[in-house]
């Protein structure tokens, strides 16, 4: 599928009770079940990000209006950037590079287990 429907995919497994709000261009956008629930408290046209598949949403420009309904509702979204959807691809390139910059025979204990820190908090995404 799509990087954004793993990343959604994902997040759904983290945490059910939120409803994830994608940034794909110039729109926000819900997938499936989020985008039905949303619909349940104001009306955005569905149509299909991919086959089987479905999404609605809104131009950036409406994000400040978008929010005070959500506030409103008491709704739980969370605004996912681009930038924060990365394959497993980018995150291992990414450990790699990490790995590449510390020199074994020169690390400490204690930056050695803060760099093991920071390579988790790669692989979790943070």
């Amino acid at each position: 599928m799509s990087k954004i429907y793993d990343k959604y995919l994902e997040l759904k497994k983290k945490d059910d009770t939120k409803m994830y709000l994608f940034r794909v261009g110039n729109f926000y956008i819900f997938l499936n079940e989020d985008a039905h629930k949303i619909n349940e408290y104001m009306v955005l046209k569905l149509t299909y990000f991919a086959r089987d598949v479905e999404k609605c949403g809104f131009p950036i420009q409406s994000l400040e209006n978008y929010q005070r309904i959500f506030e409103k509702q008491n709704l739980n979204v969370e605004i996912i950037e681009n930038n924060e959807i990365k394959t497993d691809e980018e995150k291992v390139n990414n450990i790699i590079k990490r790995l590449n910059k510390i020199n074994i025979d020169e690390i400490t204990p204690l930056n050695a287990i803060i760099e093991l820190a920071k390579l988790k908090e790669i692989i979790n995404g943070k």
